[in-house]
């Protein structure tokens, strides 16, 4: 089985004015012009331990390798925020890891954006405080539906580099935005690459101006052979071109299982170049 990491160096100081995200491509472009690499289940690694992961690599071993957006599960589990995947009995690490992990990759990563969407059964207030206790408050963009996404190069001048959305309590507190006002997301389902589908079926379509696209494998769980035969470049390729002719919806997201398999990284990078 072949494993490949996009690996995403470390800014160097004089060239981190060139770059946005690793690319001088997307500092120019809006949020809504972007593709986002994302991970699906990001929390749930081998690397630390999960059982059924959906990943080989843990958060920080993401962000250094190149991806920019973490899909989260949060419950409320031993007296704090927990990140888990249903039952926290086979997989739990405290929120505070997360944002602990972020802010530093933030000091150190100085011209980052990073999208998190968080499955929520928290309320705002829970979710927050993490985030506020790493010093991360001042760095949270809230955004009003009707006006345009700013840039990736505009966040990074404001320091504004951490957005986050919620299916739950999203929307009652600043920089804690409601993930179905601005979000679409298409079926997440699929067993196999012929279920993939593109028709948004969760999200406001009168507000949302992000879509998101579902593309990994659920055959009971995630597997890694899942992920190689969709993570294939042909098949990530096909997926969003039939999407995008599908929905006319420019996709901010992909978001995929075992992203250190198959290609997604370097598909991503190439729909950003067009």
């Amino acid at each position: 089985m072949l494993f490949l990491i996009f690996a995403c160096a470390q800014e160097d100081a004089k060239d981190s004015v060139m770059l946005c995200n690793g690319f001088t491509d997307l500092c120019d472009k809006r949020i809504s012009e972007a593709l986002f690499t994302g991970t699906h289940n990001s929390m749930s690694s081998q690397e630390e331990g999960w059982l059924g992961p959906n990943h080989i690599y843990s958060i920080p071993t993401q962000l250094n390798d190149g991806i920019r957006a973490l899909n989260i599960d949060t419950y409320w589990w031993e007296e704090e925020a927990y990140m888990c995947h249903s039952f926290c009995e086979i997989g739990a690490q405290p929120l505070s890891y997360a944002s602990d992990t972020i802010a530093d990759f933030l000091e150190r990563n100085p011209n980052n954006v990073i999208i998190i969407t968080f499955q929520s059964t928290l309320s705002a207030e829970e979710t927050l405080q993490p985030f506020y206790d790493s010093g991360l408050q001042s760095e949270l963009y809230h955004h009003e539906t009707g006006t345009q996404w700013p840039t990736i190069q505009n966040l990074i001048n404001e320091q504004k580099r951490l957005l986050l959305f919620s299916n739950q309590d999203g929307g009652r507190m600043e920089g804690y935005m409601s993930q179905w006002e601005h979000w679409l997301d298409n079926p997440y389902s699929a067993q196999s690459v012929d279920d993939f589908a593109c028709i948004p079926d969760r999200g406001d379509e009168s507000t949302a101006t992000l879509y998101n696209i579902n593309h990994f494998l659920t055959n009971p769980i995630a597997l890694p052979e899942l992920a190689q035969e969709a993570n294939e470049e042909s098949v990530l390729t096909e997926h969003i071109q039939r999407c995008i002719s599908e929905t006319s919806l420019n996709p901010t997201q992909l978001l995929v299982d075992f992203y250190s398999i198959g290609n997604p990284m370097d598909v991503v990078h190439n729909y950003n170049l067009q």
